[in-house]
């Protein structure tokens, strides 16, 4: 079940981008930009932390390795 929320949200969040990317820049488009963009981030980052991914560890080895 969280897996399949957190797929929903990371499906919500590349669907806002798009609608932030093609949203024209003019008047009313202002407003969908701005509320397309927050939903974005917001599934997005909701989407990443719920889902089961361990590969998120940065750059960094997780111990030294010495040779």
């Amino acid at each position: 079940m969280k897996q399949a929320l957190a797929s929903v949200l990371k499906a919500v969040a590349g669907i806002a981008a798009v609608v932030c990317l093609l949203s024209p820049v003019r008047g009313m488009g202002m407003l969908v930009f701005a509320i397309a963009l927050v939903v974005a981030i917001i599934a997005g980052v909701t989407g990443s932390h719920l889902s089961d991914d361990n590969n998120q560890s940065g750059y960094w080895p997780k111990g030294p390795q010495f040779f």
